[in-house]
């Protein structure tokens, strides 16, 4: 299937957004000068508030992308627009929280606030018809002409699946056409003289039915004996696309690119979007500010109490297994006396925890101090400083010690397949009551598999809801 088509297709519902908050934004302005009529404030020249469109239309954009906006899908099925309506709110309230945090900032008393609060009444209204003009659209007949008609050629039960698939992505247009002289069992594998012979019908059927592309389904697709018929559509202007059986492949995400005359198919665990990955690194790095900034007062505070109650440095560092194996430093306030590593063995039979974590609850080489930092997490702000370096990011999976990362069976290495985390969903999951090592790999992996920016704010917001009541 063309991609640059797809993805045109995709776009247009964003640049319809940009057109909206473009429109309504001057609208806005308009309807908020007038109001001057029942006592309110005039607001200055139209030219210094264009400045601050440009910034709206960013933030916006942004917000609409993040928030998973532009599912076609979605915007097929009316009892679907009740969640479109519930993230639109979210993306309005979030961009007025920015742009308010924003004028605050640069101390900007010329733009109206009362403009800003009619521009997100108005731009949500804008959208939501937007989106249900969309609905409409898609859900009736009159884009068929922007389909495309694909001749699917292949083995029965792979044709089925794709058709399968392809009905929930609208964004490809294309009206598959199947004809049964076409269709295969699914155990079928053509010889040479049955290509030779498929390739003489496909050509005839061509000359009398409107086809745009050929669509190849076979589950043991010999691409030598395909040549020929593939070749015959370039000289006829078709495109043909071969879909390439991957269903004893187990991963769940998948590219393709061409590099010279290779095609290349990639297969990845996940796949997040390089808009997605800057957001959580924008996300990171102001967090990591402000942690420092706590870190500095916190230091000074606690360095001393943790000298007193025992000898040994203020904070305690050790070497962590990171993204993929990498090694770092993690920094800690110190919160065992000076002698733990070493004693470490004579509890390993005590463990409470069953795999690849050792865990003591009343463990006799935590510090009085220590107890304290730990009930309440403060032994964990040292780690702004990983987080602004680049080690670990403020949402993640644990970093394993170099010790448990060497009893890892293969499968667990997929905890460090993303950044390593200040917390993450085992930690708001009750990390207190999980036991098992392999409870804390499935939450790992599910964060993994379901990671979003949305996901990641969830699990911040829910970490100081568990930092509050001390668990």
């Amino acid at each position: 299937m063309d991609l640059r088509r797809r993805l045109f297709v995709a776009h247009i519902p964003m640049a319809l957004d940009a057109l909206v908050i473009i429109l309504t934004y001057f609208l806005t302005y308009l309807f908020r000068n007038q109001l001057h009529r029942i006592g309110l404030e005039a607001l200055v020249p139209f030219s210094y508030y264009f400045p601050m469109l440009l910034w709206i239309l960013a933030v916006w954009m942004i917000l609409l992308k993040v928030f998973n906006c532009y599912s076609l899908k979605q915007n097929q099925v009316l009892f679907a627009q009740g969640e479109v309506f519930i993230k639109l709110i979210l993306v309005e309230g979030l961009g007025l929280a920015i742009i308010s945090t924003l004028l605050f900032f640069l101390n900007e008393k010329m733009i109206s606030r009362t403009f800003l609060l009619f521009f997100c009444l108005f731009n949500f209204i804008a959208i939501n018809l937007l989106r249900l003009i969309t609905t409409v659209f898609l859900s009736s007949k009159i884009n068929n002409r922007l389909h495309r008609h694909v001749l699917v050629l292949g083995n029965e039960l792979m044709a089925e699946q794709f058709l399968a698939v392809q009905d929930e992505m609208p964004e490809l247009l294309f009206k598959p056409d199947i004809n049964p002289d076409f269709i295969f069992p699914s155990g079928c594998i053509l010889k040479k003289e049955e290509w030779q012979k498929l390739t003489q019908d496909v050509m005839h059927y061509l000359m009398d039915h409107v086809v745009d592309e050929i669509l190849l389904v076979f589950r043991n697709l010999d691409l030598f004996l395909a040549a020929p018929l593939i070749n015959e559509c370039r000289h006829l202007g078709l495109a043909a696309n071969i879909i390439l059986d991957t269903s004893e492949i187990y991963y769940p995400k998948t590219e393709s690119e061409k590099i010279g005359p290779f095609n290349i198919i990639s297969f990845q665990s996940y796949d997040y979007s390089p808009l997605q990955r800057l957001v959580k690194w924008l996300m990171d790095m102001a967090g990591g500010l402000a942690g420092v900034l706590v870190f500095i007062p916190a230091y000074i505070i606690l360095g001393p109490l943790i000298k007193l109650t025992s000898p040994g440095p203020v904070l305690f560092t050790q070497t962590r297994k990171g993204k993929n194996g990498r090694e770092f430093k993690l920094y800690k306030f110190r919160t065992m006396y000076k002698d733990a590593e070493e004693r470490k063995k004579e509890f390993l039979a005590q463990n409470e925890m069953q795999g690849h974590v050792f865990k003591l609850k009343e463990d006799p080489r935590i510090t009085p101090v220590g107890k304290f930092l730990r009930r309440t997490s403060l032994d964990e702000i040292p780690q702004f400083l990983n987080i602004l370096k680049g080690e670990m990011s403020l949402v993640g999976t644990r970093p394993p010690t170099v010790d448990e990362f060497e009893a890892y069976e293969a499968r667990h290495r997929r905890r460090l397949s993303v950044q390593p985390g200040l917390t993450g969903l085992w930690q708001v999951s009750g990390r207190n009551r999980i036991s098992d090592f392999e409870d804390i790999v499935k939450l790992d992996t599910e964060y993994i598999d379901n990671w979003s920016i949305w996901l990641d704010i969830k699990i911040i917001l829910k970490t100081f809801t568990v930092l509050f009541e001390g668990r």
